[in-house]
């Protein structure tokens, strides 16, 4: 059996409920995440001549997404790239290269930003910053319908709300990520299914208004 399917049903849609209520006064507020992919995707491509430049333009509406305090995992991508825009190149191609396995392309970006950081490092670059949340961050600008931002704090707290039976280990480890994936798409089945029939009712709704009026119109 699926063990990511043994949510508090319950619980989860209560919660679910108190964040419809949350989110229209706080839209302002996450309105810069739609804002950010939707910029990423015009500006995206991993084939222009200068990496660089296209990288920070991509990039240029992800502000806290990808800097914070006392973690940079854009500027250090940028400094990645002024001396060696091939290697990090490479590094977002196999990243986002969906034929192979999640786990494998997240070490695989982990370890070669390693391996960057002690070949170029001049005395100050003591972290690639690279972390499963930079990582999950990427792959969510690239796929959005498919991917979710990974935050430690936040994956323990929605597990532990809905008293899911995996929680998250501290680390940033590929493992995590893949699970607390799976954790957000058994609740976005369970959103699916509660918004779906109310979709359709919606739509029933509208389509018999638009039929009268055209017949009223006659």
């Amino acid at each position: 059996s699926d063990v990511y399917k043994r949510q508090d049903q319950e619980k989860l849609s209560a919660i679910i409920v108190a964040y419809k209520k949350y989110f229209p006064s706080h839209w302002k507020d996450e309105m810069y995440k739609w804002e950010a992919v939707q910029h990423f995707q015009k500006y995206w491509d991993v084939n222009a001549q200068n990496f660089l430049d296209m990288f920070m333009e991509a990039t240029d509406k992800t502000y806290n997404l990808l800097a914070n305090m006392n973690n940079y995992p854009r500027g250090m991508i940028k400094s990645f790239s002024t001396v060696d825009p091939e290697a990090v190149r490479s590094m977002f191609i196999q990243l986002f290269d969906e034929s192979k396995e999640l786990s494998e392309r997240i070490d695989h970006f982990m370890s070669s930003a390693e391996e960057l950081r002690v070949k170029y490092d001049d005395g100050t670059w003591k972290q690639h910053y690279q972390t499963a949340n930079a990582i999950s961050t990427y792959l969510w600008l690239k796929y959005p319908d498919k991917y979710y931002i990974y935050k430690y704090s936040e994956v323990r707290a929605v597990a532990r709300k809905i008293d899911s039976d995996f929680v998250p280990k501290k680390g940033s480890s590929a493992a995590n990520i893949e699970n607390s994936f799976k954790l957000y798409n058994e609740i976005r089945e369970i959103i699916i299914s509660i918004i779906t029939p109310v979709l359709y009712t919606l739509l029933y709704f509208l389509g018999s208004k638009l039929k009268s009026k055209k017949q009223i119109n006659k």
